[in-house]
């Protein structure tokens, strides 16, 4: 009998409990070439920088003797990446994707079929925190700054990133409501952090990755995060300043094609289970505010369709399904 560790998941208004194996199988199978890790969006991105710090831990310790390495594949709501795992590539023990909370999320916006049922998950590692964002100059100083004004000027307030139904643009979404303001979400397939920056665009919502070197640089400000960040401790969190707002989990792990079998799944959770360990993946942790997690296998699997139920019915309730909207 394997002993549990308890992991609880927020999507929307729904909280999962789950029991993840401390302890994996055995592993029979081990790659005989080179494994390829594909991140589904661009270099600059955190899922991309989880990615990176996978590799390097895995370089490191030498758990692939035969090699890896790491592409990105971005396009068309991250479903080309989906597509060249999940089909393209059916069944192939050698290719691993990155996954988020998008990869859940977007084939319902765009009503894809290639989902989250073409694939298996391996394990979630970490779970980001999602920060609210404003450039240096601005005048907002809190959430409730934001707040006022767009009341005041209905509208008119712009909330910007990447494709609009992204965890990001959903948490915006459901601030507005709780605190009853109107607000445009304006998609920037390629310049958004620019349009940031220029103070077209009056907050984002980012993950550490996207904003470190320009919060560091004096450039961009912090107002608040979905939790407390050990880098910056005096940053307020969502519900520290007054908001109860539900925040979907940020989280980063890693899946495969359905139809790989379960010692290969095995082979990959005992190899992640070492990178989660090791002082490289510890170090990218803690310098960018993530939170330990590991839910592994079917476990995952489990938790994965739940919460493709729950961003179901969170774009139903928000009308976003079928909707694209870019600048």
């Amino acid at each position: 009998m394997f002993k549990t560790s308890q992991k609880t998941f927020v999507c929307g208004a729904l909280s999962l409990t789950v029991f993840a194996l401390a302890g994996a199988p055995a592993a029979a199978w081990k790659p005989s070439k080179e494994v390829e890790l594909i991140a589904h969006e661009k270099t600059s991105t955190s899922t991309y920088g989880f990615a990176s710090a996978v590799l390097a831990a895995i370089k490191e310790e030498k758990l692939l003797p035969k090699g890896v390495s790491l592409r990105s594949i971005s396009g068309v709501r991250e479903g080309t990446a989906r597509a060249f795992v999940g089909v393209k590539n059916k069944g192939n023990p050698y290719i691993m994707q990155a996954l988020s909370p998008s990869q859940i999320n977007n084939p319902i916006l765009s009503k894809s079929k290639v989902d989250y049922k073409l694939f298996r998950g391996v394990a979630i590692m970490v779970v980001a925190p999602l920060n609210l964002t404003v450039p240096s100059k601005s005048p907002y100083k809190s959430m409730k700054d934001i707040v006022e004004d767009a009341k005041k000027r209905p509208g008119k307030v712009i909330h910007g990133g990447s494709t609009y139904g992204n965890v990001a643009s959903l948490v915006g979404e459901m601030w507005a409501r709780e605190a009853e303001f109107k607000q445009t979400y304006v998609a920037y397939e390629k310049q958004g952090m620019l349009e940031l920056l220029g103070g077209h665009i009056a907050y984002g919502m980012h993950n550490p990755v996207q904003i470190e070197k320009f919060v560091k640089a004096g450039k961009l400000r912090i107002i608040a995060a979905s939790k407390k960040l050990g880098t910056y401790p005096k940053v307020p969190t969502f519900k520290e300043s007054g908001y109860k707002f539900p925040v979907l989990e940020q989280y980063r792990g890693w899946w495969l094609s359905r139809d790989v079998p379960d010692d290969v799944i095995a082979f990959y959770i005992s190899i992640m289970d070492k990178v989660r360990k090791s002082a490289i993946f510890k170090k990218y942790e803690k310098s960018h505010n993530m939170t330990s997690t590991w839910v592994t296998g079917k476990a995952l699997d489990k938790i994965l369709a739940e919460e493709y139920k729950s961003y179901y019915k969170l774009n139903t309730d928000l009308r976003l399904i079928g909707k694209n909207r870019k600048r």
